[in-house]
């Protein structure tokens, strides 16, 4: 945001209610030489202030629509800021020009119905949140969102002046702009932050004013203005949809100034109550941490598994690992992403199945790698006979997409108990192990446990190789392509499985126990560097 004098970050710092008589003294002859120097004649100047004076427009709106770009000296308040005005005025009348009298103080501003001309009584709730919430950061960026009357009355003030000058406010300056001013002064000085418009810290600011809610609905009774407001249902409730920002501002873009005038009010008309606080909000760009993890339990579910109100699995990997993530980040949320999944009772060994957590909008945004490697020894303290991680470290988004290109080239090593129908001969043991380190290819039909999805696939089975064991049972290590149904293959479910182990040795099989050895991904990248 380019400014013709005074910019933001160039302004001193201030607090609401900070401004000494010399302060005031200052500002004031800054307004004085910016009128000056900021108004092209003194005719047409006084012609602006008297026609702005006209009506109950507050000193700061005022300067907006005379385009005064020397920042500082909305500072002043909309009685001081009028009473420097009066000077390039030829209107006397005490009800158009309020000055240092009450008159000012009791009228609410028809162009930005109190938001800029009371932007100071937002000022101490907004510090307040901002301190409650203690993100850990040095800067900020603003988003503000103000009544949408503030754009039909803004747009009605440029048609009562162009009926009155035959032209219209050149270089208006947009109200949003001087309302994050007004809020982030103080805010900064406040708070120790600066206003960054590159800050990974939003703060959304949402101003309501319910006395003007309806004053674009008569555009919706144009059909010029392409306006088309509906009401529906959404979740029990009867919502309004069609009336957003753009829609109103397209809308108005779209009516002439005669038609406006003809339906609308110009100028607006005046408002009894000021705007205010709807919504504080604040978000910050995730946190990404990566790492592996290993699952040494048979009852525990990769994530919560639930079926209605029946709890299947009391504990999941990702509870337990990522309740101290977002404690230690402070976050409202979390992500839990794997390459992969194992089932509830299948353990995860070897070095661990690569995941990362997406931590949301933390109030935290990074720790330390010894801070790190302290959480991760506090999580694997907390279940050490159920779950660990590996390799904790912070990531960036783009190194999360390596988990989703993986997922077609990775591969996967298990380790199978298997149970035959017939005892285990050598003879079975040869039969599998001839597909030892030669690959070959199987055909899985859905699996009559999922059969709500249709589909066959082609899976790759790189390797197999048997260890016999006593009687009926053997021990299978396979080396697999990601996706491929382990379970499945070794029984044959049904036959919808081709070939399988059950096949291979002729007879039936399934598997009782199953271990994940290795996922063949190299995850997270931090670890690799």
């Amino acid at each position: 945001m380019k400014h013709d004098t005074d910019t933001l970050e160039s302004e001193p710092k201030r607090i609401k209610g900070d401004l000494d008589s010399s302060r005031i003294a200052g500002l004031k002859a800054r307004l004085e030489k910016a009128l000056q120097e900021g108004l092209d004649s003194t005719s047409q100047s006084t012609a602006r202030i008297n026609v702005l004076f006209s009506i109950p427009c507050c000193g700061r709106c005022i300067l907006r629509f005379l385009g005064i770009r020397d920042y500082g000296v909305y500072e002043l308040s909309s009685e001081e800021i009028k009473g420097c005005l009066t000077h390039f005025t030829t209107t006397t009348s005490p009800d158009c020009i309020a000055t240092a009298s009450e008159t000012d103080l009791d009228l609410v501003c028809i162009a930005c119905v109190g938001t800029v001309q009371h932007a100071e009584d937002f000022v101490d709730a907004i510090v307040a949140h901002v301190k409650k919430e203690s993100y850990t950061t040095k800067t900020f960026n603003m988003n503000v969102t103000l009544p949408t009357s503030t754009l039909v009355r803004n747009h009605a003030i440029r048609i009562y002046w162009h009926q009155h000058l035959s032209s219209y406010p050149t270089d208006q300056v947009d109200i949003k702009e001087i309302f994050k001013l007004l809020i982030s002064w103080p805010l900064e000085q406040q708070t120790g932050l600066t206003l960054d418009f590159s800050s990974e810290l939003r703060l959304q600011v949402s101003i309501k004013h319910e006395e003007t809610k309806n004053d674009h609905m008569f555009l919706s009774t144009m059909e010029d203005s392409g306006l088309v407001i509906k009401s529906k249902r959404e979740n029990r409730k009867t919502i309004t949809v069609g009336d957003g920002r753009q829609n109103i501002v397209k809308a108005l873009t779209c009516v002439s100034d005669q038609r406006f005038a003809e339906i609308g009010k110009v100028p607006p008309a005046t408002v009894a109550t000021r705007a205010v606080l709807k919504s504080i909000e604040m978000m910050r760009e995730s946190v990404y941490l990566g790492g592996r993890y290993l699952k040494y339990s048979r009852d525990v579910s990769q994530t919560p598994w639930a079926v209605g109100n029946t709890v299947l699995a009391e504990l999941s990997v990702s509870g337990i690992v990522c309740k101290d993530l977002k404690e230690s980040f402070r976050a409202d949320d979390f992500k839990f992403v794997t390459a992969g999944r194992e089932d509830a009772n299948v353990r995860m060994l070897g070095n661990g199945r690569p995941f990362y957590v997406e931590l949301i909008n933390p109030r935290t945004s990074s720790l330390s790698y010894e801070a790190l490697k302290q959480l991760e020894a506090k999580i694997n303290s907390s279940m050490p006979d159920k779950v660990q991680i590996r390799n904790l470290v912070a990531i960036t988004l783009e190194d999360t997409k390596i988990i989703k290109d993986g997922e077609e080239s990775k591969t996967k090593c298990y380790s199978a108990f298997c149970w035959t129908s017939n005892p285990v001969d050598q003879a079975m043991i040869d039969a599998v192990n001839e597909f030892t380190n030669k690959s070959f290819y199987v055909e899985q039909q859905t699996p009559i446990r999922v059969l709500q999805r249709h589909m066959i696939r082609k899976k790759q089975i790189h390797s197999l190789k048997a260890f016999k064991l006593e009687g009926h049972f053997m021990v299978l290590h396979l080396h697999t392509e990601a996706g491929t149904y382990i379970k499945e293959f070794v029984h044959g479910d049904l036959g919808r499985n081709q070939p399988s182990l059950a096949s291979i040795i002729g007879c039936e099989a399934d598997i009782m126990e199953l271990d994940v050895l290795e996922v063949d991904l190299e995850f997270p990248p931090s670890c690799l560097k």
